[in-house]
């Protein structure tokens, strides 16, 4: 097959490109693309075929860019791939506003814990019990207060209710000391008259003014 030289030029009213034998430079003829008349001027001449040879040569490059471009990402994707997953994991920090302390307000101290309670006033009393252990069957709520202050404690002292079985009150017993020094005990000892006793509570504490 013998090559044939072919001439191209551009539409002067479309743009579109002609591709036409030498033969017919200086011709005018109807546009392919927009049928309007222009005229054949010629620019480069290529062989028959060559306009497709060199649009398949550009898009072969184009191809083989794009596999490149899409290795280069796959490869890029694969390295990285635990930095993003770990980006994903981990919630961004809110934007603080500008002059806001970056390091967050600081945390609040822990609550102190609440003293204990401390009804007598440094006087701390001990759980109280009946005792009719003596010889005359007579029955006592015995009990002890300590003096936990720095101060002497004068004329103090201590009024219990009775109760029976039940939890009721029978009556109230009492007793009474002239002093209790500082880091001392006073071991309380208030007779009870009623014989249906089964328990005391200390309900007051009284001091000398």
């Amino acid at each position: 097959m013998t090559l044939e030289n072919f001439a191209k030029c551009a539409c002067q009213h479309c743009g579109g490109h002609i591709e036409f034998p030498v033969q017919g430079v200086g011709h005018r003829i109807s546009c392919p693309h927009c049928h309007e008349p222009t005229l054949l001027t010629r620019t480069a001449p290529v062989e028959i075929g060559g306009g497709r040879a060199t649009r398949k040569r550009i898009y072969l490059s184009v191809a083989i860019a794009a596999s490149l471009l899409a290795a280069v990402g796959g490869a890029y994707w694969y390295v990285n791939y635990p930095v993003f997953k770990q980006a994903v994991a981990t919630p961004s920090r809110p934007v603080q506003p500008s002059g806001a302390d970056s390091a967050g307000p600081d945390p609040l101290p822990p609550p102190k814990p609440k003293p204990p309670p401390d009804p007598w006033h440094g006087l701390k009393a001990s759980k109280v019990s009946l005792d009719n252990s003596g010889n005359n069957s007579l029955i006592y709520a015995i009990g002890s207060l300590t003096n936990e202050s720095t101060r002497q404690r004068f004329g103090v002292k201590v009024e219990l209710d009775i109760l029976d079985a039940h939890r009721n009150k029978l009556g109230s017993a009492t007793d009474y000391t002239e002093v209790i020094e500082p880091g001392k005990t006073w071991k309380f000892r208030a007779m009870v008259t009623d014989k249906n006793a089964k328990a005391a509570k200390l309900t007051k504490v009284k001091e000398q003014e």
